[in-house]
């Protein structure tokens, strides 16, 4: 990431940071599979950084080596100079020995765009060397332990697993070309929706054959 230009698609940021703030006011990290690195813009990191020191956990930053690149998050092209390192305080799902949800302390460190409204985003990289999993059904985030394991011993019936792949870009992607592979096309079918169309199905013909 110290050397690699960096491009994030956002919906317009000035409706984007507001969307992603927690009600209580509280910062939060935007868990983003589609981030490689850990990057936040100076507004998100100046409040998250207040919160800890507050908490009587200072926060720290220093210098990048080189500038990192970033554009799509904002105005134009932009450069993040700065690293900030911000003390977190994560809780978990599970409750404690005494009825409360016990707290994990640690720290998240992040490329700083300034002048910028950009959550913080918890990119792929600090996910996979945490060994994360993401339940979207219940929307847990798991951080595992150091042992192995098979989630797919777990699964119920009928449950298909996909095996996604790291773009050149270090980007977290599913391939979805696979026409040659496989023996025979598999007795399910899949929709990737992102909302539920209302009224009647409308047919799409199909692109013309290439030229």
């Amino acid at each position: 990431l110290e050397d690699t230009n960096y491009a994030v698609f956002r919906r317009p940021l000035e409706h984007y940071h507001i969307s992603t703030r927690l009600a209580n006011g509280k910062p939060a990290l935007l868990i983003d599979p589609g981030s490689v690195g850990n990057l936040a813009g100076d507004s998100w990191a100046k409040t998250a950084a207040r919160a800890a020191n507050l908490a009587g956990h200072p926060p720290s930053w220093e210098r990048r080596n080189k500038p990192l690149r970033v554009s799509g998050v904002g105005h134009g092209s932009q450069e993040a100079v700065w690293d900030c390192r911000i003390p977190i305080a994560l809780r978990q799902a599970r409750e404690g020995s005494v009825g409360t949800q016990p707290v994990t302390h640690g720290t998240v460190t992040a490329a700083t765009v300034p002048n910028s409204e950009l959550p913080g985003l918890l990119g792929l990289a600090a996910l996979r060397n945490n060994r994360a999993v993401l339940d979207f059904h219940t929307l847990k985030l798991y951080f595992m332990g150091p042992g192995e394991y098979n989630l797919e011993t777990s699964a119920p019936p009928g449950t298909d697993v996909f095996q996604c792949e790291l773009a050149p870009s270090g980007h977290l992607v599913l391939p979805c070309s696979e026409f040659d592979a496989g023996d025979r096309p598999a007795d399910t079918s899949l929709t990737l929706t992102t909302q539920v169309r209302s009224g009647p199905a409308v047919s799409v013909p199909p692109p013309p054959p290439p030229a």
